[in-house]
């Protein structure tokens, strides 16, 4: 998971269809006019995925920027392993929106401190 988080960090389309599960591969990936600055990635929960572990699924919550705002993604994905390497298959999304306006958190997101409350009811 965090190789793939760096991969989007540096726009690396060909490791990223190279670590896709043939199955579920787009034929391709392009970065061009794509202006998110990937910033911060968090594991959230992992089942499964050791070494000798068929299938793995990562929890994970991925931020960036897009011009004055901040945005998460929070999803579970699926991993399978192939001849000792690890494959995305897919992914379902937990959350995906904007989170932040120039550094301020908005009032009705999922608050950061993971309660699942939204923030003006928790930490705000």
């Amino acid at each position: 998971m965090r190789s793939r988080f760096t991969a989007f960090q540096t726009r690396n389309s060909n490791y990223l269809l190279a670590s896709w599960d043939p199955s579920t591969r787009p034929s391709t990936m392009c970065f061009e006019g794509d202006e998110r600055a990937w910033s911060s990635l968090e594991i959230v929960d992992t089942i499964g995925g050791e070494a000798g572990d068929p299938r793995g699924v990562v929890e994970f919550k991925a931020r960036f920027e897009l011009g004055e705002d901040t945005y998460l993604l929070h999803e579970i994905s699926r991993f399978q392993q192939v001849n000792e390497r690890w494959f995305y298959l897919d992914g379902t999304i937990r959350y995906f929106g904007k989170i932040a306006h120039k550094g301020e958190i908005l009032r009705n997101v999922p608050c950061p401190c993971g309660s699942g409350k939204k923030y003006k009811k928790c930490c705000g």
